[in-house]
C-alpha cells in the first residue's frame, strides 16, 4: 500500500480554490524551492480532470527544470469525464472514480 501525502496553497482565510487567482504575489524562490521538494519526495500525482488538464495545458509542451520533471512523473488522474491525456503527458493512467468507491466499501456482513 502507498501513502498520499497532499501539498495545497491554503490562504489564511482557508481558501484552496483556484489557486491560480491569488498566489501569484506571493510565489518566490523560497515557496518555489518548498514546492519542489514536495514534489521531488513524490514518486508519483494522483490528480482530479481539472488541475490534470491544467497541468498538461501548462506544462505538456515544455522542457526544462518543473516542466520535465511534470511531464516525466507519472499521473494518476481519478475521472469519469476525461476525454483523452495530453501527449506530453505521456506517464498518466485513469482511474475510475465509481470503480474507486466499490473498491472501497467494505465488504458485507462476515
Amino acid at each position: 500500500m502507498r501513502n498520499i501525502s497532499a501539498g495545497l496553497f491554503v490562504s489564511l482565510d482557508g481558501v484552496v480554490e483556484s489557486p491560480e487567482t491569488w498566489t501569484g504575489p506571493y510565489f518566490n524562490d523560497q515557496v518555489g524551492q518548498a514546492v519542489g521538494a514536495l514534489m521531488a519526495a513524490n514518486d508519483a500525482l494522483l490528480l482530479g480532470r481539472t488541475t490534470y488538464e491544467g497541468f498538461a495545458a501548462a506544462f505538456g509542451g515544455q522542457s526544462g527544470g518543473m516542466a520535465d520533471q511534470m511531464n516525466n512523473t507519472p499521473k494518476f488522474v481519478v475521472s469519469s469525464t476525461l476525454i483523452s491525456a495530453d501527449p506530453g503527458h505521456r506517464h498518466e493512467r485513469q482511474l475510475d472514480p465509481g470503480r474507486l468507491a466499490a473498491q472501497a466499501r467494505p465488504a458485507g456482513p462476515a
